[in-house]
């Protein structure tokens, strides 16, 4: 295989919503639908102006970052460079080689969403745990754009898809996102790291710290048979006020499937509230099988536990803060 004369990170959505299809479908894809087919564009100024056309509310602060997003990813993008993506839930970096020009289908996410309707064909190589990058390289992975360049780790991502080593080339120059943008996605990615290290009985121990800032009395079962219920909680000391929140916590990569699910419904009772937190997220059946539950259910991933974990973290026990330390920052919004 001849050696890629570039890497791009493309994400799969704005919420990672894309992850589960675009190693089905073979594509990256990004969003700004309303710019419509962008086949006949061919300068940055006429992206520009396209852009400044559909969103004439957004501030040069926006326009610059995300007119050379779009740029890049119709005209800079070139077959035969490498396309990454990122797999929130299970920590992974889809690696593959583009295959294709740009193409605008408006309709290929269609069941999912109509918001990315901007494609690359690709052909996926191989995935790899993020934490099995060097620690330079899985800090740009974690840049909040859409799109940006990794050709400064470019040696790096050839050696992991290949196992063949090559020198490494200058990373371009992209435009800058606002500072605080940049700073918060990559600490939330940071955060993400640190709870992502902690075992499944420290991550459980964690969960029902959280319910106790918030107000809960909130018990975590000892490892072993849970039968099902990982915490207790209630309102008052003795447990008889309501709401009883009986929770699950499941601390690993794969995604929680609908049979565990229905395992962990069949626990509650009348009177109860069930909380089912997965670091690996759910599936579509899973997340049926909540909505359509007797008793109230609510789901947490990964990222929605740290939301909450974040939310009430000055009033987490020391205990809890030293396993996720964090420190509270000033910085300037705009």
């Amino acid at each position: 295989m001849a050696t890629p004369k570039h890497a791009w990170m493309v994400r799969a959505g704005n919420d990672n919503e894309l992850a589960p299809f675009v190693e089905k479908e073979k594509v990256v894809a990004i969003g700004w639908g309303a710019m419509g087919d962008l086949s006949d564009l061919k300068t940055r100024e006429q992206f520009k102006e396209r852009y400044k056309e559909i969103y004439p509310d957004h501030s040069n602060r926006r326009v610059n970052p995300n007119t050379g997003q779009v740029y890049r990813f119709a005209c800079a993008i070139q077959e035969g460079d490498y396309a990454l993506t990122y797999i929130k839930d299970s920590r992974e970096v889809l690696i593959g080689l583009v295959k294709g020009p740009y193409e605008y289908k408006p309709d290929i996410f269609d069941n999912i969403s109509q918001d990315y309707p901007h494609i690359r064909q690709v052909e996926w190589l191989k995935r790899i745990s993020r934490d099995d990058f060097s620690a330079a390289a899985s800090s740009s992975m974690g840049s909040p754009p859409t799109l940006f360049s990794l050709d400064g780790h470019l040696a790096e991502i050839h050696q992991a898809a290949t196992a063949d080593i090559i020198k490494p080339l200058p990373e371009e120059d992209d435009e800058t996102l606002p500072f605080f943008e940049d700073v918060s996605e990559k600490a939330n990615e940071l955060i993400a790291d640190l709870v992502s290290r902690l075992d499944p009985y420290e991550f459980q121990d964690l969960v029902a710290a959280v319910l106790r800032a918030m107000g809960f009395r909130a018990v975590s079962s000892s490892p072993g048979r849970d039968r099902g219920v990982d915490i207790v909680a209630h309102p008052d000391p003795l447990g008889f006020q309501r709401p009883r929140i009986k929770a699950q916590v499941k601390h690993r990569k794969d995604t929680t499937s609908g049979p565990e699910m229905r395992s962990f419904l069949g626990a509650l009772r009348a009177g109860d509230n069930g909380l089912f937190v997965s670091t690996g997220g759910f599936t579509n059946d899973a997340k049926m099988e909540a909505r359509q539950a007797h008793e109230p259910v609510t789901l947490l991933d990964r990222d929605k536990f740290i939301k909450l974990m974040l939310e009430h973290y000055e009033a987490l026990e020391p205990e809890y803060q030293s396993k996720v330390p964090l420190r509270k920052i000033w910085v300037p919004a705009e």
